[in-house]
C-alpha cells in the first residue's frame, strides 16, 4: 500500500508538469516576443496585449478545464476525457487559429485507449471528439463570417464601399465555412486517430503480456501440482512397500520368537535356530527399509550388501523362510518364466508375501498354505490359498494388506479375486499382465 501511495502522487506531479508544459508552449512564444520587443514611447498598448496573452476570462476557463483533464487522465480517464473535450471545444469556438493547448485532447484520448476494457467505447469517444472539434471549428468560422458581414454592412452604411462588393452572398457563406472548417479540423482528426491507434496498440500489448504472464503462472501452478501429486504417489508407494516389509518381517519374527520361547527348556537347539532366523529376518527387513527410505549414507561396501528389489525368482526363498517358522506351504510353478517387467516382478513377490503373512497371522495354528505361480504368454497368475478358519462372515479379507494388493493390481491393469476358498480358508488370485496398460 505504501508503494501505491507514493506512485499516485508521482503520476499526478508528472501529469501536472505536462499540463504546465502545454500552457507554456501555448503562451510562451508571445511572452518571449513581448519581453524582447521594447515598447515605443507613447504606445498605449499593454504588455499583455503585446505578449499575446488572452485577456478574455473565458479563454482561461476553457484552458483550466482542458489542463485539469490532463492532470487527472491516469486516475479518472473518463472524467478527464469529458473535461478536456469541453475545454478544447470552448477554445476552438473562441478562435479560428489552431493552438498547441488543444493537444491535451489527443493526449487524454490516448490514455483512455490504453486503459479501456472495450474497444467500442473508445471508438465511440473518438467519433464524438471528432464531431465536437468539427462543430467547434465550424462555429468559430460562422462567427467570423458573421462579424465580417456586420463590418461590411457598417461600411456600406457609411458609403465607404458598395454593399455588393463587400458583403458575400448568403449562398456562398455556409459552403465556404463548411469547407474551411473541414480543412482546419483535418489536422485535429489526424492527431485524434493517431492517439487512438497508439493507445489501442499499447492496450493490446499489455493484454498480451498479461495473458502470457497468466499462462506462465498457470503452467508453474500445474508444475507444482504435478510435483505434489508425484510426491504423494511416491509416499503412497513407500508406505505400501514399508507395510509389506514390516508386516511380513514382524510376523515372522513374532512366530519365530514364540517358537524359541516354547522350545527353550526342552529343545535348546531349536531355540537357537529360531533366534537365528529372527536375526536374519530382522536384518533383511532393515536392509529393505534402508533401501526404501534412504535414511542414511553408506559406503560402497555396505551398498554392495543391500539386496536389489525382490521378484518372483526369490519366492522360493520366501517360502523356505516361512517354512522355517513352522508354516506348511506348498509351492507350484507352472509354465516357463518369461521376461517379466520390473513392476510385475516386484508386485508378484509382494502379493505372495502379503498373502502368506496374512495366512500366518490370521489362518490359525496348524494351518497350511498353497502358492501357485502360472506363467502365461501375456500374464502371470498368482494364487495363494490357505486351509485356515477364513475371514469372518461378511468380510472379504484381512484389512490394509489386501487394499495395498488391490492398488498394485489396479495400477498394472490386472484382475484380483479375494474371498473364501471353496472348501475352507481364504483364497487370493491375481492376474498381472506382462504388457503395460495403455
Amino acid at each position: 500500500m505504501g508503494g501505491m501511495s507514493r506512485a499516485v502522487p508521482r503520476q499526478l506531479l508528472t501529469d501536472a508538469g505536462l499540463a504546465l508544459a502545454l500552457l507554456a508552449v501555448t503562451v510562451g512564444p508571445g511572452l518571449v516576443s513581448g519581453l524582447l520587443t521594447p515598447q515605443k514611447v507613447g504606445d498605449p498598448t499593454s504588455f499583455a496585449s503585446r505578449a499575446g496573452i488572452p485577456p478574455d476570462v473565458a479563454w482561461w476557463a476553457w484552458a483550466a478545464l482542458a489542463l485539469a483533464g490532463v492532470v487527472i487522465r491516469r486516475r479518472r480517464p473518463a472524467v478527464a476525457l469529458v473535461l478536456t473535450s469541453v475545454g478544447t471545444t470552448g477554445h476552438l469556438l473562441l478562435q479560428t487559429k489552431f493552438q498547441l493547448l488543444v493537444l491535451a485532447l489527443p493526449l487524454v484520448l490516448y490514455t483512455v485507449a490504453t486503459v479501456a476494457r472495450r474497444r467500442r467505447l473508445v471508438l465511440g469517444a473518438l467519433a464524438a471528439t471528432m464531431i465536437l472539434t468539427y462543430l467547434a471549428m465550424l462555429g468559430s468560422r460562422l462567427d467570423l463570417v458573421h462579424d465580417q458581414a456586420a463590418a461590411a454592412k457598417k461600411l456600406a452604411q457609411q458609403h465607404v464601399a458598395p454593399v455588393e462588393a463587400v458583403r458575400p452572398t448568403t449562398a456562398e457563406v455556409p459552403v465556404d465555412a463548411l469547407v474551411d472548417a473541414g480543412q482546419s479540423a483535418l489536422e485535429m482528426w489526424l492527431l485524434l486517430v493517431a492517439a487512438y491507434a497508439v493507445g489501442d496498440s499499447v492496450r493490446s500489448r499489455r493484454a498480451h503480456l498479461a495473458a502470457v504472464e497468466a499462462r506462465a503462472a498457470d503452467q508453474a501452478r500445474q508444475e507444482r501440482q504435478r510435483a505434489a501429486l508425484a510426491v504423494a504417489a511416491e509416499r503412497t508407494r513407500i508406505t505400501r512397500e514399508l507395510h509389506d516389509v514390516v508386516a511380513h518381517g514382524m510376523s515372522v519374527m513374532v512366530v519365530q520368537a514364540q517358537g524359541a520361547a516354547a522350545a527353550l527348556d526342552r529343545h535348546p537347539e531349536r531355540s537357537a535356530t529360531a533366534l537365528r532366523h529372527v536375526i536374519e529376518v530382522g536384518r533383511s527387513s532393515l536392509s529393505e527399509m534402508r533401501r526404501l527410505l534412504a535414511a542414511e549414507r553408506t559406503d560402497e561396501a555396505e551398498d554392495a550388501r543391500l539386496t536389489p528389489l525382490p521378484g518372483v525368482g526369490v519366492i522360493p526363498d520366501l517360502v523356505d523362510q516361512l517354512r522355517s517358522a513352522g508354516m506348511r506351504i506348498d509351492l507350484e510353478i507352472e509354465g516357463e518364466p518369461a521376461v517379466v517387467p520390473a513392476a510385475v516382478d516386484l508386485s508378484a513377490y509382494r502379493i505372495v508375501q502379503e498373502a502368506l503373512t496374512n495366512s500366518l497371522k490370521h489362518a490359525g495354528t496348524g494351518a497350511g498354505a498353497r502358492v501357485r505361480l502360472r506363467f502365461e504368454p501375456r500374464s502371470v497368475r498368482v494364487e495363494v490359498t490357505d486351509d485356515g478358519a477364513g475371514p469372518p462372515d461378511g468380510v472379504d479379507g484381512y484389512g490394509n494388506g489386501l487394499r495395498g494388493i488391490a492398488e498394485r493390481v489396479a495400477l498394472l491393469g490386472g484382475a484380483l479375486e479375494t474371498g473364501r476358498a471353496p472348501d475352507r480358508g481364504f483364497r487370493l488370485a491375481a492376474t498381472l499382465p506382462l504388457e503395460a496398460r495403455r
